[in-house]
């Protein structure tokens, strides 16, 4: 098995890459660490074809992500609300 480490928007993400054949004969144990504990494999064939295997929690997640994100208008709003938490602009309300 292979770790493999990315950068995606200042955070550093670990991968862990293995051969078809190793997936094949650990794939229950690889499910259960997708599910159990949010790891990421990238599963490559002999012939350099690969793909990723993650939860379906963590897919769902990356998808809901993506339509938030697909509006101009949404993601303006969304990223303005994270500079204003970033720059502490915000007003704490007590709610009754």
């Amino acid at each position: 098995m292979i770790k493999l480490t990315t950068y995606c928007q200042k955070k550093e993400y670990e991968m862990k890459a293995v051969f078809y054949s190793q997936a094949r004969n650990n794939l229950r144990d690889i499910i259960n660490k997708v599910c159990d504990d949010f790891d990421e494999y990238i599963i490559t064939t002999k012939d350099d074809k690969s793909a990723v295997l993650l939860s379906y929690e963590e897919y769902s997640s990356m998808k809901e992500t993506m339509y938030l994100l697909s509006s101009k208008t949404n993601r303006d709003r969304l990223n303005e609300a994270i500079d204003e938490i970033e720059n502490l602009k915000f007003m704490k309300k007590e709610l009754d």
